[in-house]
């Protein structure tokens, strides 16, 4: 396998691995306070799978590809903002023609 081959696979597994993370935790905040329907409830199972989930990668794991998952995005941003300034700045484009 090449060198960029890898890195894009673990790219993918890393961007993956966050999403379960994420989603786990966004569905345990949205349906804490669910009306349950008693035995066999289908929200209580997804919970009970979504604490498991999480009690299994460890919340100092989650911790940290969230922020990293954070940092990355915040990079691009910040690399799209960059060169879109940077190209609107140059001295040709902020010439002045002085025609009489």
């Amino acid at each position: 396998m090449s060198k960029s081959r890898n890195r894009a696979v673990s790219w993918i597994v890393l961007i993956v691995f966050s999403l379960v993370i994420f989603c786990s935790s966004a569905f345990l905040i949205v349906h804490a306070d669910h009306n349950c329907t008693g035995e066999d409830c289908s929200v209580c199972l997804e919970l009970a799978e979504c604490r498991k989930t999480l009690q299994t990668l460890g919340t100092a794991v989650a911790g940290g590809l969230q922020l990293a998952l954070m940092l990355c995005v915040a990079a691009a941003l910040c690399g799209i903002i960059i060169r879109s300034h940077s190209a609107h700045t140059t001295l040709i484009s902020l010439k002045v023609e002085l025609l009489n």
